[in-house]
């Protein structure tokens, strides 16, 4: 069960613990400051609520638990139940966090860190145009010249082979 929760997660980016909560993946986009890219920003979050899951979620579950729609349902809620009325009530939703349960109140713990996989990106001034044509060398190719050359010389051999 734990796992069809977990895949649900990531693919959806929330997950609606009846009478408990929501667990959310909050997404920043990327935004410029001056000259640095600054990184954009994840974080999984919960929050106290009491919403049901969506149809969506119970067919997912249904079909990656190889059961009925109504069976999804109560196998979701009794398996909360016994997560819950545990000595040491946690539940752990894969490496993404732990939510625990201490004195009534719901507590999440997250593992997931994105300043570890992203970084910002400072990046330097692009040349203008007139400075890079000033560089370039002032020597001239004659690249035409030799094609010429080989293409005489590959005609001449030709000939010769054929004679």
């Amino acid at each position: 069960m734990i796992k069809s929760l977990t895949q649900f997660f990531a693919q959806n980016g929330q997950l609606i613990l009846p009478n408990i909560g929501i667990i959310k993946c909050h997404k920043e986009d990327a935004v410029w400051v001056n000259s640095i890219l600054v990184a954009p920003k994840e974080t999984i979050t919960f929050e106290t609520t009491n919403s049901k899951p969506s149809k969506l979620f119970y067919h997912f579950l249904a079909n990656n638990l190889d059961i009925s729609y109504e069976q999804a349902i109560v196998q979701y809620e009794q398996f909360l139940d016994t997560v819950f009325k545990n000595d040491l009530p946690q539940f752990v939703l894969g490496n993404f966090g732990i939510l625990n349960k201490t004195e009534g109140l719901f507590h999440w713990t997250s593992n997931f860190q994105s300043a570890a996989y992203l970084k910002d990106i400072e990046i330097s001034p692009i040349p203008h145009q007139d400075d890079v044509d000033s560089n370039k060398s002032t020597r001239k190719d004659r690249w035409y010249v030799w094609t010429i050359l080989l293409a005489i010389v590959s005609i001449l051999l030709i000939l010769f082979k054929s004679l």
